[in-house]
C-alpha cells in the first residue's frame, strides 16, 4: 500500500481536476486530505480508496447527464462530441436551433455547448428557447465572435454564460467539463 503524501497539484493532476476543485473538496471533507505543517497533504493510498469508491456512483451519474452541443458545422459538432466523450460523457448533437430545442424537449441536458453565429435561429435566440425549456441548462458559447459583435454583446446581456473562442482546444473543453464533473460530485 503507497502511504507517500502528495501536493495539491498532485492530486489534481492525478484527477485532472483544476487545484481549486481538490481545495474545495477537501474543505468540504469529500477528498480525503491532512494538514502537514500548514499545507494540505493527501495519502495516495487514501485517494486511490475514495477514487474506487465513487467511480461506480460517479460513472452512473455521468452516464445519466448528457451534454448537447449545438452547431451548424458538422466538422465543429463530431470534434465536441468526441472530446466531450472522451471524459466519459454521453454527447448528443443538433444542427440548428430549432433541433436543439426539439431534442431538449424530447431529454434532458445539463450542458450545452452552444454556437453562436448559425443560419435561421442564431445562439441568442437558442439560448432563450432552451432556458424556457430548462432555466437550469449551463450554457457554454462556443464562438469566433468577439465583443465588437452584436450577437456577442447580445448573449453576455441575458445572463451568466462562459465562452470558448473558436478554434478551441481539448484543454478549453476539458476546462470546462472539469467544473460539469465537479457540479456531478456535488450530487453525491
Amino acid at each position: 500500500m503507497d502511504d507517500s503524501l502528495i501536493t495539491v497539484k498532485d492530486v489534481a493532476d492525478y484527477l485532472k481536476l483544476k487545484e481549486q476543485t481538490v481545495y474545495l473538496l477537501a474543505r468540504q471533507n469529500k477528498i480525503p486530505s491532512l494538514k502537514v505543517g500548514g499545507s494540505l497533504r493527501f495519502k495516495k493510498s487514501q485517494i486511490d480508496s475514495w477514487l474506487s469508491s465513487r467511480t461506480d456512483s460517479t460513472k452512473q451519474k455521468l452516464n445519466q447527464q448528457k451534454v448537447l452541443i449545438v452547431d451548424d458545422e458538422e466538422a465543429v459538432r463530431s470534434t465536441l462530441r468526441r472530446m466531450v466523450e472522451l471524459h466519459g460523457i454521453t454527447a448528443v448533437t443538433a444542427q440548428s436551433g430549432p433541433e436543439a430545442v426539439e431534442r431538449t424537449r424530447q431529454d434532458s441536458f445539463r450542458l450545452v455547448f452552444l454556437d453562436l453565429n448559425m443560419p435561421g435561429m442564431n445562439g441568442v435566440e437558442t439560448l432563450k428557447a432552451l432556458k424556457q425549456i430548462d432555466r437550469e441548462l449551463v450554457i457554454v458559447t462556443v464562438t469566433a465572435l468577439t465583443g465588437e459583435d452584436q450577437l456577442f454583446r447580445d448573449i453576455i446581456e441575458l445572463g451568466p454564460v462562459s465562452v470558448i473562442p473558436k478554434p478551441f482546444t481539448m484543454q478549453h473543453i476539458s476546462d470546462v467539463l472539469g467544473l460539469y464533473f465537479e457540479h456531478v460530485s456535488r450530487l453525491d
